[in-house]
């Protein structure tokens, strides 16, 4: 089962169908959903969440779904530790023209942690820029 990191614009967009990228995430995670292992962060949780502030049942659903897909399996959710920090702020500053912001920040954290580098985003220009501390790009799986 291949891993992926999951960033908050396709989670987002599939619980709200006002969304530009709602049909998009809904397709992707019918068609693959269940074919990848899904890697995030706390951040990235409440990134959606202040994003699905509009709804206490997109929120809620949105939680269930978290809680489903970590049940089998499907969904991961990373914690930041206090040793992250030093170079959640170094990247923070290397990429302060972004900005990136923590969300971000966690992701590219966590690619350093894992190794992955396969990305569900809709940010595609920060991810393009983006790299590991290895140096190693991106590549957006999300499609088009």
């Amino acid at each position: 089962m291949p891993n992926v990191l999951v960033d908050s614009g396709p989670l987002a967009a599939l619980f709200n169908s006002r969304d530009k990228h709602h049909q998009r995430s809904v397709a992707y995670f019918q068609i693959h959903g269940g074919q990848l292992r899904c890697n995030t962060t706390w951040e990235v949780i409440s990134e959606v969440m202040y994003f699905l502030d509009f709804s206490a049942a997109a929120q809620a659903d949105f939680l269930d779904w978290l809680h489903e897909g970590h049940e089998r399996g499907l969904m991961k959710i990373a914690a930041l530790t206090h040793e992250d920090l030093p170079g959640l702020s170094k990247m923070m500053r290397k990429y302060a023209d972004r900005p990136m912001d923590l969300a971000d920040a966690s992701l590219v954290n966590l690619a350093n942690q894992t190794g992955i580098t396969d990305i569900l985003t809709i940010d595609r220009a920060d991810f393009s820029i983006y790299r590991t501390n290895k140096r190693k790009s991106f590549r957006n799986v999300f499609g088009h």
